[in-house]
């Protein structure tokens, strides 16, 4: 199991980019996190590799397989990643070195953590290609990742992170820059190697559609805050908090007939130094309370899982 507890993570100015965020993830779970762009989506999923960038103070616990991991600790990290913890970073179009073959590349961390001579990595490599599906994969061993379509870098970015099997695989935004169909069928392999290799998967996207289609359970993050979690299909037939409500809202429905305006969350995701002490959401809640403002919210058990909003608890 993959956990972390209480994980925050601060600007060196001593602004909460994420906080006090909790989460586990067993073998072969599914976890999905949604919100807008500076929700701290891919901040929480670094964390969970031991990646966070320079000059953000991290605090908190993350144990991986039971065992506790200081987040500092970079020789430890350095064990972990890709045996126990892989990640497929974001844009599949520049994820990977242009300079190095696909062949090489995949065969790189089989002979750093496992030890396999080059031969054998490379066969390892083939068998990866054509695991993730990708077609002729003797022949993309040899080739560049400017050879190769955004579908294809994307299965690469895949079979790399999946090299030497590892507990976890964090997917964030591996739908981005893919057309619907090319996205479906990455979407589709994802839950295939998960349940194959019981393996646990943490999705990250702004696609609500992706991740109802890949995960079982999901978070929504607003402003460094977890405001909801729960069984996917529940919060998002169900949503409790006002955040997750307005994102499902303002999904477009091939259903709704007729023009009309899509409703939308008004305003932008705030600056950190310009996010509530309270609840993060205040200032474009549309049913906010007094309290909001300076007093956090404790999360609340809901009919999909639990919310953190003070409507939820006691009367205002």
């Amino acid at each position: 199991m993959i956990a972390a507890r209480g994980l925050s993570i601060r600007t060196g100015a001593g602004h909460a980019a994420v906080r006090s965020a909790d989460l586990a993830i067993r073998p072969g779970e599914r976890l999905g996190v949604v919100g807008e762009s500076g929700s701290g989506k891919t901040l929480l999923a670094l964390a969970m590799i031991g990646m966070v960038p320079e000059g953000l103070q991290v605090s908190g616990e993350i144990a991986v397989g039971g065992t506790v991991v200081a987040p500092g600790d970079e020789a430890a990290w350095q064990r972990l990643r890709a045996r126990e913890v892989a990640m497929i970073f974001q844009e599949p179009m520049s994820a990977l070195n242009p300079l190095a073959r696909v062949g090489d590349t995949i065969a790189e961390p089989l002979m750093v953590h496992r030890g396999l001579t080059r031969s054998a990595a490379r066969a390892q490599a083939r068998e990866l290609l054509e695991e993730t599906g990708i077609p002729q994969p003797e022949r993309r061993l040899d080739q560049y990742p400017h050879e190769l379509s955004g579908g294809q870098r994307q299965r690469v970015l895949i079979a790399l992170a999946l090299a030497c099997d590892p507990a976890l695989l964090i997917a964030d935004e591996p739908t981005t820059a893919l057309d619907a169909a090319v996205a479906l069928r990455i979407t589709d392999l994802l839950v295939r190697l998960a349940r194959e290799r019981r393996m646990a998967l943490l999705f990250i996207s702004h696609d609500l559609a992706a991740v109802a289609r890949t995960t079982e359970a999901m978070l929504v993050m607003y402003g460094g805050d977890i405001v909801e979690r729960g069984a996917t299909d529940r919060v998002l037939a169900d949503p409790a908090h006002p955040y997750t409500k307005g994102l499902i809202a303002a999904r477009p429905s091939l259903a709704q007939r007729g023009r009309r305006r899509l409703p939308t969350i008004p305003g932008t995701v705030p600056p950190l130094e310009a996010l509530a002490e309270g609840c993060r959401f205040a200032g474009r809640c549309p049913v906010e309370l007094p309290r909001c403002v300076h007093l956090r919210p404790a999360a609340t058990a809901t009919a999909s899982g639990s919310a953190a909003c003070h409507l939820l608890g006691a009367a205002p």
